[in-house]
C-alpha cells in the first residue's frame, strides 16, 4: 500500500460521533433497507485478493468482508468517518483506512480484485472521471459494485430538494450507460427491496419500482 495510507490505529472519539453508532445499528436490522441492500451486495462479491470500498464510510462493509479477502482498503472524503471507522478495525492487520478521493492516491493499474462504491455516485459532481479511475485500478475481469438511488430520487431530490446532497439524480438506464461508457460490462441489474410489499423477487425482476439499485459491473 502507499505510504500515506494508514493502518487503523485508536483514536478518540469526537463529539457527535455517536450519531455514527446509529448508522451502525441499521446495519444489523433486518427490516432497514441498509440491512437488506448489505445482504444483497454480500452474495455477489466474489473472494479474492484485494478490495477497495470507495466511500467506505464508518467501514461496516469492510468489517463484514475482513475474512474473504487478503487485503482491504477503505477511503472516504469524511476524516470524521474514517476515524469512526479506524477506531472499529484497529484490530485487522490486512485493513488500510486513509482519507482523501481516489484520485489522490495514484494506485498502481490493475492494483484490485473488486471496488464497493455504494451509495457514492449519487454525491459525486464529476462521475465519469471516477469511473474511469476505478476502471484503471482494476484488475481484467474485476468486479465493480454500485448502489445508486432508483429513479424517484429525480423527484425527491431534484425537485423537491430533500437530498440537496445529490448532485446527481439519474435513472438506472443512464447509471448504466455511464458505466459502459467507462469500459465495464454490466452483469446483474436490480432493486433492492420494494416499497409496501417488500417483495425480493419483484427486486429481481421488474426493479423499476425498487426503493434502490444494485449494479454490478465488470472490467
Amino acid at each position: 500500500m502507499p505510504d500515506h495510507v494508514s493502518r487503523p490505529e485508536t483514536l478518540v472519539f469526537r463529539p457527535g460521533s455517536g450519531s455514527f453508532e446509529e448508522v451502525v445499528s441499521t446495519y444489523h436490522n433486518p427490516n432497514h433497507l441498509m440491512y437488506k441492500k448489505m445482504k444483497c451486495v454480500f452474495e455477489h462479491v466474489r473472494p479474492g485478493g484485494t478490495l477497495i470500498d470507495v466511500g467506505c464510510g464508518i467501514g461496516e462493509f469492510i468489517i463484514q468482508l475482513q475474512g474473504h479477502f487478503h487485503s482491504l482498503l477503505g477511503i472516504d472524503i469524511s476524516p470524521h468517518e474514517i476515524e469512526f471507522a479506524k477506531k472499529r478495525l484497529g484490530k485487522y492487520e490486512n485493513v488500510f483506512l486513509s482519507c482523501g478521493e481516489l484520485e489522490s492516491f495514484h494506485f498502481p493499474d490493475e492494483h484490485f480484485d473488486v471496488c464497493l462504491c455504494l451509495d457514492v455516485l449519487e454525491h459525486v459532481p464529476t462521475v465519469f472521471p471516477l469511473l474511469q479511475e476505478i476502471y484503471r485500478i482494476l484488475r481484467n475481469d474485476g468486479d465493480l459494485i454500485v448502489t445508486v438511488p432508483n429513479w424517484y430520487d429525480i423527484i425527491v431530490s431534484k425537485f423537491l430538494n430533500k437530498n440537496p446532497q445529490h448532485v446527481n439524480t439519474l435513472t438506472p438506464w443512464h447509471w448504466m450507460a455511464i458505466l459502459k461508457k467507462a469500459g465495464f460490462k454490466i452483469s446483474i441489474y436490480r432493486a433492492i427491496d420494494y416499497p409496501l410489499i417488500h417483495s425480493d423477487y419483484l427486486s429481481k425482476r421488474i426493479p423499476i419500482f425498487g426503493m434502490c439499485i444494485l449494479i454490478i459491473a465488470f472490467k
